[in-house]
């Protein structure tokens, strides 16, 4: 039966595809033309943004929805208002089709018994957090007594085929109201419901395993961080974030060992880590995992393991080699930068996206009032524009940005618009000091920022140049997504802060090839090796157009009188 030659019920297509959908829109004429228009554009407009014609994208809620998450209008090249109108009527017009429906999102109000319950509750977030879900229930048929945890795996089913966003977010947040109302709404169902924990981790915690393995691998790590001053050691201590590092990956391990079957019980030591079968086991956990990067991942854990068997347990020699064979065995032999950050950089091989991401500061200060009292949410914004400059003229990483001290690491003469960034090489990664001024911009985007806007922002006194809670600097992890979300949702780039230091780099190389010497102070690397392992090939595009103007430039001369005779004679 030929698609466009029914009007209604679901498609008569195995695997329908987004331009089967369209065509059956086009065609349906129950819908207006102006309806018909804008589903068809929708659909388009979605198969730009993915990158591929109609034909070949599956009519598949699922599929979609996995490969929209997370793309903002910037990314899609549209306004916001367009690119969720691209979005709702896409989803509209797969449920027209009857590939899927929408649930919660229903035309008819709230069935008697959920809208009574709701209105019990006193408190916004409970009517808002539970709406999508009281009508999924009342469209179905559900009474409130009758809710439970598979009626809510049931809801969460739904939304992900509906493609609705963050469908396992909005099961976890209506079942913590629901349960918050049970307890504080007298006429609330007293039956509770599971929370899930969305959080993708197989890493167990320390109560599942003996408490002797924790004690030994604290004292472990306080000897890696160098906390006994007057212990020798033959190596150089490691600071506070590698031996966080450490730490985790430890912790990953022997979870990865439970996961393969070994009783947790029987690890008492760091010493039943490391024999050699027991080495093998845990690191076969990760290199049978599906995930691309899994060999890399196995090899920083068996350098760890390495390491702590040589200089901790201090096994013998024959066990040493057997471990440095492994670590051989794993090593995937790349060093420098990772093949994904080499791919976030590509897109600024257009002159466009640097542009856009070397004045976006200005453009976020463009967009706030200059005039009457500021919000708070507009002195975040002024913050964010802060973050981002400073990592634009300076690239620090982020533990040294967010850290940064308005008393102790900013340093101006007088009333001197020349402010130096100052901070000694026992805060810093590499152990080299950092010493920079900077431009005179940054400077007034920090001063108007501590004049006009730091003091929404900082509660309680203190001289952190990004203030948190209770007195204290900003938590990283705060700061990292206010800086990528921001970018992100403005210009359209998945860009973390750490990947400033190679975009640095980066646009440095282009403009001088062959550079390193420059980026390896701008970085603080010890040599130029590090420095040259990183980024060589970057500017390999920039080599190529200098050559090629080069060329151009000797084509264009006028011809040496010696070789015009040379081709008279080859004529």
């Amino acid at each position: 039966m030929p698609l466009d030659s029914v009007s209604r019920g679901p498609l008569q297509v195995q695997q329908p595809t987004l331009e089967d959908v369209r065509q059956r829109i086009i065609s349906d004429h129950t819908l207006s033309l102006r309806r018909r228009q804008e589903l068809s554009s929708a659909l388009r407009t979605v198969g730009k943004v993915l990158g591929r014609r109609l034909e070949e994208v599956p009519a598949d809620p699922a599929y979609l929805q996995r490969r929209l998450r997370g793309i903002t209008a910037a990314m899609a090249g549209l306004s916001k208002g367009r690119w969720r109108n691209a979005s709702s009527y896409s989803r509209s017009a797969l449920q027209h089709v009857g590939v899927t429906h929408v649930p919660g999102r229903y035309d008819v109000p709230l069935s008697s018994e959920w809208a009574a319950l709701l209105d019990e509750a006193l408190d916004k977030r409970t009517r808002i957090g539970l709406s999508r879900f009281a009508r999924y229930c009342g469209v179905n048929g559900i009474m409130p007594d009758q809710v439970t945890d598979a009626v809510m795996d049931r809801f969460q089913e739904e939304l992900a085929a509906g493609m609705i966003n963050r469908p396992r977010s909005i099961r976890r947040t209506a079942c913590k109201v629901w349960n918050s109302a049970a307890t504080t709404v007298a006429s609330w169902p007293k039956q509770r419901l599971s929370v899930p924990d969305n959080r993708k981790t197989y890493v167990l915690p320390w109560p599942a395993f003996p408490a002797s393995l924790k004690v030994d691998l604290d004292a472990y790590l306080d000897r890696l961080a160098g906390k006994d001053i007057l212990a020798e050691l033959d190596f150089r201590p490691l600071k506070a974030g590698s031996v966080k590092t450490r730490t985790y990956q430890l912790r990953e391990f022997i979870s990865a060992l439970v996961h393969r079957g070994r009783d947790p019980q029987t690890l008492h030591s760091l010493a039943d880590l490391v024999p050699v079968e027991t080495v093998k086991q845990g690191l076969r956990f990760y290199l049978d995992r599906p995930q691309g990067k899994a060999q890399k991942h196995a090899y920083d854990i068996a350098c760890v393991l390495r390491a702590m068997a040589r200089h901790w347990v201090r096994v013998d020699a024959a066990h040493l080699d057997q471990l440095k064979a492994i670590c051989r065995r794993l090593d995937p032999g790349h060093r420098g930068m990772t093949e994904r950050n080499r791919e976030r950089l590509l897109p600024f091989e257009d002159p466009a996206n640097v542009h856009a991401l070397v004045t976006l500061p200005q453009r976020i200060l463009a967009g706030i009032p200059k005039t009457g009292k500021p919000s708070r949410a507009q002195a975040l914004e002024v913050e964010t524009a802060l973050a981002i400059e400073i990592l634009l003229m300076l690239p620090l990483r982020i533990e040294n940005l967010v850290k940064l001290n308005l008393e102790d690491h900013l340093r101006r003469t007088n009333k001197s618009r020349v402010v130096h960034v100052v901070i000694p090489k026992g805060k810093v990664k590499n152990t080299v000091d950092i010493n920079a001024v900077l431009p005179e911009p940054t400077v007034g985007l920090i001063d108007l920022y501590t004049r006009r806007y730091r003091p929404l922002l900082a509660k309680e006194p203190s001289s952190w140049m990004f203030p948190g809670k209770d007195g204290k600097g900003k938590d990283q992890q705060t700061l990292r997504r206010r800086i990528t979300r921001c970018i992100k949702e403005r210009i359209g780039l998945a860009i973390h802060p750490h990947l400033f230091r190679h975009f640095a780099a980066f646009v440095y190389l282009k403009a001088n090839p062959g550079g390193y010497g420059v980026v390896r102070l701008l970085h603080g690397h010890k040599s130029v090796e590090t420095t040259t392992n990183y980024y060589c090939g970057m500017e390999a595009t920039a080599a190529v157009q200098l050559y090629d103007e080069n060329v151009l430039k000797v084509r264009g001369q006028p011809i040496p009188v010696a070789a015009s005779r040379r081709l008279e004679k080859v004529r």
